[in-house]
């Protein structure tokens, strides 16, 4: 018996001790979850910042406006193209209004001349407009998969990697850093000229000083004349010009036109709003009730109302963007504002959650009965 008094005893006894414990955390609870709720919210906004910091193309526009008293909008258009055989065939133009071939890059180099034209001032017929941006800058790109092999003395290395062709001023809209050479000047001297990311040439020379070393891609041979690190990127990449790509298009048995995937441009923007539209209007085919061009500002595009609005309602950019073929630095971007748009959630859920603790707190004071005086 004095075994089970004592068992009793002692269970009373911690039984006790707990009802203490959850009375007293269920009492302070608000203030623990309050400062959990405080934390996190620190914690979603410095992961935020830290998201929209990584973003390269985030100060593009206010870089190239430096020294200019006229404000810049970078802007991005994506199209579609077909491929034959999957990944590894040239993105080819398939048809008007839901593609762009070199010839519609020139017709919407025309139109957005005369805009910038206009806005400065100055007056030229449209013939004598110039075929290269004055005032403004822009690219363009295509791109898709190809195997890429270097002959070494003794051994030959060979690695399929995704080929961008490019034109236009490429470098200004996505900053790279650049590990040796450079990148592929606007103006071509020797079009047979190649740029490979770190990572490529890491595996074809184990070394980042290639300067002058020598690929073979698409049955032709091209000079290494310079080695990028991308943003945040470990895929193997090389981009050689547009013309290359014509090139080798028109080397086929059907003499394919390539499709250009992606176009942008630098516009200077008296008022705000004017160069998205500038740019649907300069697209051939483009419809705003129903567009089949994806075209977004890039320069605002990782504001908290721009990313509620890619994101919102659930899906529906999904869905838009189904049949679509994005470079690697928009599938990042897109990321990246998934990635903000969660942590805008987080912060929301803990705010709200703070405030509910807070009226929990103020209302606990004011119930607690005050002392008698005798």
């Amino acid at each position: 018996m004095n075994l089970i008094d004592k068992t009793r005893t002692v269970l009373r006894s911690s039984c006790g001790k707990w009802k203490k414990f959850f009375i007293s955390f269920i009492h302070n609870a608000p203030a623990v979850i309050l400062t959990i709720c405080v934390i996190m919210c620190i914690v979603s906004i410095v992961c935020f910042v830290n998201t929209l910091r990584s973003r390269p193309e985030r100060n593009a526009s206010s870089v190239w406006g430096q020294g200019s008293e006229a404000s810049f909008r970078h802007m991005a258009v994506y199209a579609n193209g077909s491929r034959a055989s999957g990944d590894t065939s040239p993105a080819t133009y398939s048809e008007y209004g839901k593609s762009l071939a070199k010839t519609d890059i020139y017709n919407i180099r025309k139109t957005l001349q005369g805009t910038v034209d206009s806005a400065a001032g100055i007056r030229r017929r449209a013939n004598d407009r110039p075929s290269d941006p004055e005032g403004w800058e822009d690219c363009y790109c295509s791109f898709a998969n190809a195997n890429i092999s270097c002959n070494h003395q003794d051994f030959n290395v060979s690695s399929d990697a995704a080929v961008y062709a490019v034109g236009g001023n490429f470098k200004v809209f996505h900053p790279m850093e650049f590990m040796s050479g450079g990148f592929l000047p606007t103006e071509s001297v020797d079009k047979y000229q190649i740029v490979l990311n770190d990572e490529l040439a890491w595996r074809f020379f184990s070394s980042y000083d290639v300067i002058g070393e020598r690929v073979s891609l698409w049955g032709k041979e091209f000079t290494i004349i310079g080695v990028v690190r991308e943003h945040n990127d470990k895929s193997f990449r090389a981009y050689v010009y547009f013309d290359c790509l014509e090139e080798y298009c028109a080397s086929s048995e059907e003499e394919l036109t390539p499709a250009v995937m992606c176009y942008e441009a630098m516009m200077p923007e008296p008022m705000k709003g004017a160069a998205v539209i500038d740019v649907r209007n300069a697209v051939p085919g483009y419809d705003v009730s129903s567009p089949s061009f994806y075209v977004v500002s890039i320069t605002d595009r990782f504001s908290l109302k721009q990313i509620w609005d890619h994101m919102m309602p659930p899906g529906h950019m999904r869905e838009f963007l189904q049949g679509y073929e994005l470079p690697y630095w928009e599938m990042s971007a897109q990321s990246a504002i998934t990635t903000m748009f969660v942590w805008m959630v987080v912060f929301v859920f803990f705010i709200v959650l703070a405030l509910c603790m807070v009226i929990m707190l103020i209302r606990g004071k004011t119930d607690t009965p005050k002392p008698v005086s005798e």
